[in-house]
């Protein structure tokens, strides 16, 4: 009897620990959730990439202004920043590598480093352009991937769109942070 009660406790110990320590991995872990003052975030799993997806903000790519959004609570990087174009398709790809605009941004954390700045044309003709993605719709800049970021900090993401080139059509840019995920071969 005494056996049985004394294996029955370490059971009920060792079920314990296991869910103590399932518990502490999930209260450690990012949740989408946590994402404030942007648009929304989504989470495709742990198996996809990118596995995080946060919607910034959105501005008109057709007429010059700066836009400024705060956030907090991004999922830990590194992230990249992506700007789609909403409304453009796959047959639109040659009229969006041709603009001459200029898009400017910049993400600051709040200690006040930047984490990320980049400047350039849409045109692929031009020296350090925007790069439109193969296959979509969103344009990516070089100085703006692996983005290390933390879900405790807050970020000013600042987007400028300046000298709008005058065939620019009436469409919209959504600055997008996004990565994470698992990069399975």
């Amino acid at each position: 009897m005494v056996s049985i009660s004394r294996t029955k406790r370490a059971w009920q110990t060792v079920l314990a620990a296991i869910l103590l320590i399932g518990f502490a991995l999930w209260a450690s872990s990012y949740h989408a959730w946590e994402f404030k003052g942007g648009l929304s975030i989504s989470d495709s799993g742990f198996f996809s990439n990118p596995r995080y997806y946060a919607q910034i903000g959105r501005l008109p790519m057709w007429k010059a202004g700066e836009y400024q959004f705060r956030v907090r609570g991004l999922p830990p990087g590194p992230l990249e920043l992506a700007l789609p174009v909403l409304e453009a398709t796959d047959a639109d790809r040659a009229e969006l590598s041709s603009l001459s605009t200029i898009v400017s941004v910049t993400i600051t954390d709040s200690s006040g480093n930047q984490t990320c700045t980049a400047k350039g044309r849409l045109s692929v003709s031009t020296d350090d352009p925007w790069i439109l993605a193969p296959h979509s719709t969103y344009f990516w800049h070089p100085r703006c991937t692996h983005i290390q970021t933390s879900r405790f900090r807050t970020y000013i993401v600042k987007v400028a769109v300046s000298d709008v080139d005058a065939r620019s059509p009436s469409w919209t840019l959504m600055p997008v942070l996004r990565g994470g995920g698992n990069e399975l071969p």
